[in-house]
């Protein structure tokens, strides 16, 4: 199973509802292509955590690469692991308005990592370093909200 974490920054014109757009074609696509993952947009900043067959994965990460809707996109990490993280989402998605079901859910696993994320022993290098993305993006926000 390979994995892919990168960051990138949505243009100014990007919307909360293009969002919604882009997750339901990324759903069909992941779907049809066996990819899972997680997607986090916060102010302007998307982090993304995608995993599957290593062909499948690097041919999506090249179309996002030169996706019009966002810049800088950087990788954080890369590898291959065991086991998906993300099983039984095609993508995942955390809305980062408001109290609800999916901050809840993100505070509990940064909760996991936020004390010292980069000594983390998870098995996946790619995993730690979502998370470490996660907590530097979201981590002060999250806190400010409990």
């Amino acid at each position: 199973m390979f994995c892919l974490v990168y960051r990138s920054i949505a243009i100014p014109t990007f919307k909360q509802i293009d969002v919604i757009e882009l997750l339901d074609k990324a759903r069909d696509n992941n779907s049809r292509d066996n990819i899972t993952g997680c997607l986090l947009y916060y102010e302007g900043e998307f982090v993304q955590y995608l995993e599957g067959n290593q062909v499948k994965v690097l041919n999506l990460f090249d179309k996002i690469k030169v996706d019009k809707r966002h810049e800088d996109v950087t990788i954080l990490a890369y590898g291959v692991t065991d086991s998906r993280e993300f099983k039984d989402w095609e993508m995942a998605y955390a809305d980062f308005f408001g109290d609800n079901d999916q901050i809840n859910y993100f505070k509990l696993l940064l909760d996991s990592y936020k004390e010292n994320a980069a000594s983390s022993t998870h098995p996946n290098p790619s995993f730690n370093a979502f998370w470490i993305a996660v907590r530097e993006n979201l981590g002060k926000t999250l806190e400010s909200q409990t």
